[in-house]
């Protein structure tokens, strides 16, 4: 399974990496109004629609991709954002025995769940629900998903090599030091109790500030494969025009996004280390809402004297 898995990544995967390599020279070398833009949107829509295929653990290397604009040209990075918050969920039929497994017959332990998704990941989708009046989401992992990532992470390092002979020598570094971090976070992500760890650590860290919402885990409905939370809906961080609408400073919001990181990485021993567009919202009053805490940087403290 393995061998022909390998054939069907490098199928699907050396087209998209021979064009970005075209374009990508392009995109350095040209002047950007002389850029056939709607080619380039056209070229990265195909890489997206490739990553979607090839499964959850390419759509985690797409959404890792989405933030390196020093890898990928504008158009890509726009297109590969879209992984972000809206991967295809699997039915919710297939992940109502992962709940119940878990945590118990859900008609006992809420009120109700909704069973459309509001958001899909990679490794994971969440639900909205409640539990006695109070609004909440449950993160679930998606069906199966430890068998698919340990194959495609055997595979992804057979294709590598291959692909990077492919990619401009100067990115070759960084790919290898990128896919080695990414293995050893996505093994991370996916058991929730380190999830469930970090976002309470984060939340009791910052509860002083009053420019970041975190929000409260239910600690008896959370597991390896469950996590229940409080649900905070917000304002998209890029949606500028709601942001606009409800009256946001979006200039002091700048600011308050580096205060809270840097807060986050200087005063304290652990920060959230995936700030992407996706895991960020704006309450109605500006105030940041942070999302998703699988992915976590750590300082040892103890290396810094003062």
């Amino acid at each position: 399974m393995s061998t022909i898995r390998t054939i069907q990544v490098l199928v699907k995967l050396l087209p998209s990496v021979l064009t970005l390599r075209k374009d990508r020279k392009k995109w350095i070398n040209q002047e950007k109004n002389q850029i056939d833009s709607e080619q380039f949107r056209k070229n990265a829509r195909k890489v997206l629609d490739t990553f979607i295929s090839l499964g959850p653990v390419y759509i985690k290397l797409g959404q890792w991709l989405s933030s390196r604009a020093d890898i990928l040209p504008q158009p890509y990075l726009e297109e590969l954002s879209k992984l972000q918050d809206s991967v295809p969920s699997a039915p919710f039929n297939q992940v109502k025995p992962i709940i119940e497994k878990e945590l118990g017959p859900i008609d006992e332990n809420f009120d109700e769940i909704d069973p459309n998704s509001i958001s899909g990941a990679s490794l994971g989708q969440v639900y909205r629900g409640t539990i006695s009046g109070q609004q909440i989401v449950v993160k679930v992992k998606r069906p199966g998903i430890e068998k698919v990532v340990a194959e495609d992470l055997k595979v992804l390092k057979k294709v590598l090599p291959l692909a990077l002979r492919f990619v401009d020598p100067n990115l070759r570094y960084s790919a290898k030091a990128m896919l080695s971090q990414f293995i050893e976070t996505i093994y991370e992500e996916m058991d929730y109790t380190n999830e469930l760890h970090n976002l309470k650590t984060i939340k009791n860290d910052m509860a002083d500030s009053n420019k970041v919402v975190v929000p409260s885990v239910y600690d008896d409905l959370s597991s390896k494969n469950v996590l229940t939370m409080e649900y905070l809906p917000g304002i998209k961080v890029t949606n500028v025009q709601a942001l606009d609408e409800q009256g946001i400073d979006r200039e002091q919001l700048v600011i308050d996004v580096h205060k809270v990181f840097f807060t986050m990485l200087l005063k304290h021993s652990i920060f959230h280390a995936d700030p992407h567009p996706g895991n960020i919202s704006v309450t109605d009053d500006g105030k940041l809402i942070l999302y998703d805490y699988g992915m976590v940087g750590r300082i040892n403290t103890s290396k810094f004297f003062f």
